[in-house]
């Protein structure tokens, strides 16, 4: 990144739409959902999220959420993301995120994606991808992110995805206890873990975390929509 000619860079900033893979609307209800819980239906496409950046001055870290065990949604394809950050180097990054479902053909992906990629970090969203981040399934991807000692932001807290559905959509809120993360820290002391949002209800435990783990930090962004790039676009846009 070119941090000189930045004022500022959104390190939470997640992908919307693809334009290599075809719309699936598998899932929409949790959209619908979604929608009323922010307030705002508007989702722009990659493409159209860097340019609202770059006219700001403000560098990003862009994400998917690969939640495909769960939901049954088809992914935007990480390589998308990291070709974007690639061709706008001077103001993004690309962090990756895998199903943790996927086990050891998910470690094989996160080791591509490093070298071949060039991406920068992952992300889990606990809820949405239906497991507790100590779940040794896990283990195989958090081998390959420790080994390379890269960032990694996990959802805590509240969701807003499953928000107003009959039984939260059968998204469980517990999974993204943050202090759940204890074992990952402690089993993985070289993957560096970023908590994102302000992990409600869990707040007392997520602050003990940087204090007591050098690897763990945490950021406060609110999540709504419309306060977001998402805001400024009209929905769903489709390439």
């Amino acid at each position: 990144m070119d941090h000189a000619n930045l004022v500022a860079i959104d390190v939470h900033t997640h992908a919307e739409v693809s334009c290599w893979n075809p719309f699936d609307n598998y899932g929409e209800e949790y959209d619908r959902a979604a929608d009323k819980y922010f307030r705002s239906n508007r989702r722009p496409t990659i493409a159209e999220t860097i340019a609202y950046y770059r006219e700001r001055k403000i560098g990003l870290v862009m994400f998917t959420v690969d939640s495909e065990s769960k939901l049954g949604r088809r992914r935007i394809p990480n390589e998308e993301i990291a070709q974007a950050a690639r061709e706008n180097s001077d103001m993004m990054v690309a962090f990756a995120s895998i199903d943790p479902h996927k086990g050891k053909m998910g470690a094989r992906e996160a080791e591509r994606l490093i070298k071949e990629e060039g991406v920068k970090g992952f992300k889990f969203h606990p809820t949405v991808q239906g497991y507790h981040p100590y779940d040794k399934m896990a283990w195989p991807i958090y081998e390959v992110i420790n080994a390379h000692r890269m960032p990694t932001i996990f959802h805590t807290g509240h969701s807003g995805i499953g928000s107003g559905m009959r039984c939260g959509g059968g998204l469980r809120l517990e999974y993204s206890n943050p202090m759940h993360l204890d074992d990952v820290a402690i089993d993985f002391p070289d993957m560096q873990i970023v908590m994102a949002h302000p992990s409600f209800p869990g707040r007392t435990r997520r602050s003990r975390w940087p204090r007591t783990s050098p690897t763990c930090g945490s950021t406060s962004r609110a999540g709504a929509r419309s306060t977001s790039p998402s805001s400024s676009f009209s929905t769903p846009t489709r390439c």
